[in-house]
């Protein structure tokens, strides 16, 4: 294992320096003690922490990198708004909830591209079920909060249906895998690489993708309000450092995956499946083309009584440039 690692460093590094690679010069600006970073299984940020390329470009201006990992995003969204997280990637749902609720500190700093077929609602192999419809009276299940509570009521919502037609089930991953293998559930949003190892091990099928939707869904780069307008160069460094590598990545799957197995604990079958669904990028500012369609989630989201108020998406978004 060792061996293949380091000649998949040494391949990168030297793609760095056919990059051109340079961390930004940052000298007048003012940097945090640490930054404190949350990551989920599928974001670019997994593969960013294994490399420890992020510690190497902080460290030139005294910051300590720290990482904590999360199931999915509401948690991740508790920990920056107690002042545990600075900076984590969530998928649509859990900044509209923070900015409705208790946590209106939370606020955008990045988005990542387009969701297309990352995020899938999945039955089981022999289910009659070819579409959303078909679901009608079924208990579709998601994690609470997370990215595919508002990716199954958009799918409703663009079928004509309401969300009563179906029984929603609250389950987090690992519940939801138990109960859909054991015929508990009929269907169920489920992101990669759990998505891709469901299907590898049972034969799901999916009926819609996330990217089928009528209006766009996107992830975020979230971060505590204070953190975001004290170190926008903190945040700034991140994202490049981010983004050249996962350049490099995509470029490279097959090297990536393996990357990935070997540090992560998933198995090389299910990234090679994932990897060319992932929607891995990072920009900023948001372009009004996102924070539209953000403003779409939102809106769906009172009209669905997710939350319990209007809120105007713009107001939690803080401009790092």
């Amino acid at each position: 294992m060792r061996p293949l690692r380091g000649l998949w460093w040494r391949t990168f590094a030297a793609l760095v320096v056919c990059f051109g690679y340079q961390v930004p010069a940052q000298a007048d600006a003012t940097w945090p003690a640490t930054i404190n970073i949350g990551i989920q299984k599928g974001d670019p940020l997994v593969a960013l922490r294994a490399s420890g390329e992020l510690e190497k470009a902080f460290a030139q201006h005294g910051v300590a990198v720290k990482w904590m990992e999360f199931v999915y995003g509401a948690p991740l969204v508790e920990a920056i708004n107690i002042g545990d997280v600075d900076v984590g990637t969530v998928g649509a749902t859990p900044p509209i909830l923070a900015q409705a609720g208790a946590a209106p500190g939370v606020v955008y700093v990045a988005s990542a591209p387009r969701m297309q077929k990352s995020y899938g609602l999945i039955v089981p192999a022999n289910s009659p079920a070819r579409r959303i419809e078909d679901l009608k009276g079924k208990k579709i299940a998601f994690a609470k909060g997370s990215q595919g509570h508002l990716f199954v009521l958009k799918a409703l919502a663009d079928a004509g249906l309401p969300a009563s037609a179906v029984q929603f089930v609250y389950l987090n991953y690992s519940d939801a895998r138990a109960a859909f293998e054991r015929g508990f559930i009929d269907a169920w949003a489920v992101p990669d690489p759990r998505y891709a190892d469901t299907e590898l091990a049972t034969g799901a099928r999916t009926i819609l993708s996330i990217g089928q939707l009528s209006v766009p869904q996107y992830g975020f780069y979230i971060g505590s309000r204070e953190f975001a307008q004290r170190y926008p160069a903190a945040l700034r460094l991140l994202f490049d450092v981010l983004d050249r590598q996962t350049a490099l990545e995509l470029a490279h799957p097959a090297q990536t995956a393996q990357f990935l197995s070997q540090n992560t604990g998933v198995r090389l079958e299910i990234w090679t499946r994932a990897l060319p669904r992932l929607e891995w990028g990072v920009h900023y500012p948001l372009t009004d083309e996102v924070v539209k369609a953000q403003q779409d989630c939102a809106d769906l989201a009172y009209r669905e009584h997710v939350i319990p108020r209007k809120i105007d998406v713009r107001e939690a978004i803080v401009d790092i440039r």
